[in-house]
Formats: C-alpha cells, structure tokens, sequence
C-alpha cells in the first residue's frame, strides 16, 4: 500500500464509518439543571438526547457524561472568573455569586435523563473535557475515534470540546438537535461555524446509523 493510501484510509469518507459503534463515543455534555436547563430549548435537547443516549446504549457505544462542578471562587483561575463576570453581569469578582457548587440542584443532571452505572463520568470545571480529566486516557483504551457530542452550551464547551478533539487527534460530529445555547444567535453562529469544518447532523442521522450496527 502506498503512503498515499496508508494516509487516505485514517479518513473516514462517510457517516457509517466515521460513527461505527466500535470506535465512536457519546459526549452527554453539561445535561445538568443549571446548564442545560436553561436553554430556551431544553425539551429538544432533552429529547435528542435521550434518544441518542438509548440507541448508544443498544448499539454499545460508549456513553461519556460530563459533570460540571466549578470550584470554590478563591479557587477558581482569573480568566475564568471573568468569564463568570460576564455571564453574571458584574463588575468585579467580589459581586460573583457561587455558580455550579457541588450538592446544589443547579448541579443535578436533568430529570429523567441521567447517567447509568455502567457510562462513564468526568467531572470537570472547564468548557474543555480534555481539560484535567481522564478523557484521553479512556478514549485511547477503548480505541475511540471519533466523538459525537450532544449537550448545552453549543457555542462554548460542544464547541471548544470539538476544537480540542481535533488538536488530540479525534474527529467530530456534533447532533446539532441534541445541542443548545442560551440563544438562538448564539447556536445559529456556532453551528455555522462548526458546520464549515466538521460534520453536523441529526441526531436520527447517527441513531440509524448505530440501530443499522446493532
């Protein structure tokens, strides 16, 4: 085989195998309270969701949820901080209010769709799931490939998760139903955006996909 042809078959050409059962994970991304439940369209998510979550779990994907648990404020890193400033609409971090504290119901996954005993999950505090967790680690053992990604918010952790799967080497796919934001402008411009260099799709899309491999 040619170098050319080595390099040409790492590159999946189609949404079956890009997606196959074997080498694909579900991303579950932030379907907490206090996260998920405030997109303007969380029963879509939600509904999306869950419909991917039962047809990962039939078809045995690997199902990864992420927890978002933010740390005491006097723990909390600086450009963080002012992102919460922002979101808060203060002008100085001793107006910040604690935001996604462990034990809080802002913190609970989202009725009636939460994580099994066997899925896996990743409590983080950044809008990077590769960002001190062990992600990589238990992608690499199950010999992951690609991520599909549902979750809240679009524009800031499906995104930058997306992002940084490409720089460590993974592809992506988001389930463009299974995502919000907190506003339509913001899911419209980051689905634009993600739409000119991965791919976008339904999340029925994947689950025929998945229930054709089961």
């Amino acid at each position: 085989m040619s170098n050319t042809a080595r390099t040409l078959a790492r590159v999946p050409s189609t949404l079956n195998e890009m997606v196959a059962p074997r080498t694909t994970a579900l991303i579950m991304w932030d379907y907490q309270k206090g996260l998920a439940g405030r997109s303007p369209h969380v029963e879509r998510v939600k509904e999306a969701g869950g419909r991917l979550l039962r047809a990962a779990d039939a078809a045995g994907v690997l199902v990864v949820w992420s927890r978002h648990i933010l740390p005491p404020l006097d723990l909390t890193v600086g450009p963080m901080l002012s992102f919460l400033m922002k979101k808060q609409r203060v002008d100085h971090p001793d107006k910040l209010k604690p935001f996604m504290q462990r034990g809080t119901e802002e913190a609970e996954f989202l009725d009636g769709l939460a994580p099994a005993p066997h899925h896996v999950v990743l409590e983080k505090s950044m809008p990077s799931l590769f960002v001190d967790t062990p992600l990589d680690l238990r992608l690499k053992a199950r010999g992951i490939t690609t991520l599909v990604l549902g979750g809240v918010a679009t524009d800031i952790g499906i995104e930058f998760t997306a992002r940084h799967a490409m720089a460590c080497g993974y592809f992506s796919v988001v389930a463009e139903d299974a995502t919000g934001a907190y506003t339509d402008e913001a899911q419209a411009r980051s689905i634009a955006f993600m739409r000119g260099w991965i791919p976008v799709v339904t999340a029925a899309e994947v689950c025929s996909v998945w229930a054709g491999s089961a």
